[in-house]
């Protein structure tokens, strides 16, 4: 059985395709700073191969991992008490997809609604690469490879952690016990919507606001944000879903409640509540920004380098005991 340090154990990440937004920040990013602070020993991964699994232009992807790494660092995410590192500089867990990839069928990988949704979104119907079909199971040797007990995710990808949870079952009554089962933990957030109202906020769809964005691009992006018919400012998500899903924001953001909200715009219009909402969001990233400017690259890839060689001391670990398990720990 695994020992109840090692489910105090979390892991959760990000793919390096961009910088991260307030959607990441709202569903993720603040619960791992509260789990971190409350003791938790955290690992998250930067899958940079998964980046390649719906594009091949790995052009951008070191400049990604830098700013992913100064995003983290400045939203809380502490080196002391998480252990950030790159999926490529840990090569036990390419061995871990080839041994699960047995362990599940194309047909249940198939099924999966959340890799539905990705390839329908990117409309990639009729040229799914095999990476992009079946990167839940390199997504559960991500996981289980650090035998965690706990795993924030947004609520699209609990998919991906019963196919996980399934998997680990599986090998453990194949071969022996090695894997924990891990729990997925969703935040109070676990779906912030987009600007355009119709899809969860995305550095794909273009409809996000990043942690990094200016106060100009934040203005703008917030007086383009989809609204609906009329101009009265209510909370009304059959009628008004886009007026609504910006009223959410706005209460995320400022720490108001929906009547507060709607009260302190009543009798105005949409600009009014758009520039409203807009300072607000400016006001909130400022801290989050200042942080950023204090913190080095060379720093953060300091701090990358010392994860990636924690990272690999416990795969290295892991990967032994799954060998072991299956009597393939042999030397020929």
């Amino acid at each position: 059985m695994v020992s109840d340090k090692i489910n105090r154990r979390l892991l959760t990440g990000d793919r390096p395709t961009g910088p991260l937004h307030l959607g990441h920040y709202f569903g993720s990013l603040k619960n791992r700073v509260k789990l971190q602070d409350e003791g938790y020993e955290t690992f998250i991964i930067i899958a940079d191969y998964q980046v390649i699994t719906d594009r091949l232009d790995t052009s951008a992807i070191k400049e990604n991992i830098t700013n992913l790494m100064l995003d983290y660092l400045s939203v809380g995410l502490n080196s002391k008490k998480t252990t950030f590192f790159v999926q490529s500089m840990i090569p036990q867990l390419s061995e871990l997809t080839q041994i699960f990839s047995m362990l599940v069928s194309t047909s249940r990988v198939g099924r999966n609604p959340t890799v539905k949704e990705e390839i329908k979104a990117m409309k990639l119907e009729s040229n799914v690469s095999l990476g992009m079909f079946s990167y839940p199971v390199s997504q559960a040797a991500d996981i289980l490879l650090f035998l965690p007990g706990v795993v924030p995710v947004g609520e699209d990808q609990l998919p991906h952690i019963e196919l996980t949870k399934e998997i680990a079952r599986k090998f453990n009554t194949a071969y022996s016990e090695v894997f924990s089962i891990p729990e997925a933990l969703l935040s109070a957030t676990p779906r912030l919507m987009g600007l355009d109202g119709s899809q969860k906020m995305s550095k794909s769809r273009n409809n996000a606001i990043f942690l990094s964005d200016s106060t100009d691009e934040v203005r703008s992006k917030i007086k383009k944000a989809v609204t609906d018919s009329g101009s009265e400012i209510v909370y009304d998500k059959n009628n008004k879903p886009n007026v609504a899903n910006l009223i959410d924001l706005y209460q995320l953001i400022a720490g108001k409640k929906v009547e507060e909200i709607v009260g302190l715009y009543a009798g105005k219009g949409y600009k009014e509540f758009k520039e409203g909402l807009g300072e607000e969001i400016v006001s909130f990233l400022k801290p989050i920004q200042e942080k950023r400017s204090k913190v080095t690259e060379k720093y953060a890839l300091e701090v990358l380098r010392q994860g990636n060689k924690k990272a690999l001391e416990v795969a290295q670990s892991t990967l032994r005991k799954v060998k072991v398990a299956m009597q393939m720990d042999y030397r020929l």
